[in-house]
C-alpha cells in the first residue's frame, strides 16, 4: 500500500491523482476523494440511491490499482456505497453509487466522501483501456 509521501511524489508527476490534487485530502495511507456532481441533487431523501462523480481525476499506472472505502462520517449517517476496484491503467473521474438508509441528508460539492488507497500489483497482460475501457477518460457522472 502506498503511503502519503509516495502519493505526493506520484501526484507531482500527474499520476494517481492527475487533476485537483490537494494535500489536505491526504491520509497516512490514502487520499480522500471529493464530490463534484451529484444526481439527483444535494438533498438526499431516506431510501434513495444517488450518484456522485469525483472532483479529482484519477490516472493509474499499469502496476497500481485503487481500492475505495466510504468515509466513516458518511457511514454514520446511514449512507452505504457500492464500489469496485479501480483498475490498473484507469484514467478519468470516478462515478460512485450510494444508498441513503437512515434519514434525509444534505451533501455538498467538494465534501470528502470516499478514501482511495493504492496498491502495487504485477503489471497485467492487458490494462483497463486494452481490456474494455468503457469509462476510460470520462468525466462527470456516467451511468
Amino acid at each position: 500500500m502506498l503511503n502519503d509521501l509516495e502519493i505526493i511524489n506520484m501526484a507531482k508527476r500527474s499520476l494517481l491523482i492527475s487533476k485537483n490534487f490537494d494535500e489536505k485530502c491526504l491520509t497516512p495511507n490514502g487520499y480522500d476523494l471529493r464530490i463534484n456532481d451529484i444526481i439527483p441533487g444535494n438533498d438526499i431523501k431516506k431510501g434513495t440511491v444517488f450518484f456522485v462523480s469525483s472532483y479529482e481525476e484519477i490516472k493509474l499506472p499499469d502496476n497500481i490499482i485503487g481500492l475505495l472505502f466510504i468515509r466513516s462520517s458518511f457511514a454514520r449517517k446511514g449512507i452505504f456505497g457500492s464500489f469496485g476496484v479501480v483498475d490498473a491503467g484507469y484514467m478519468g473521474n470516478l462515478t460512485l453509487s450510494f444508498y441513503n438508509a437512515l434519514k434525509d441528508v444534505k451533501i455538498e460539492r467538494y465534501e470528502r466522501i470516499v478514501q482511495i488507497v493504492f496498491e502495487r500489483i504485477e503489471k497485467p497482460e492487458k490494462t483497463y483501456s486494452e481490456r474494455s475501457g468503457n469509462y476510460y477518460g470520462k468525466s462527470g457522472i456516467n451511468l
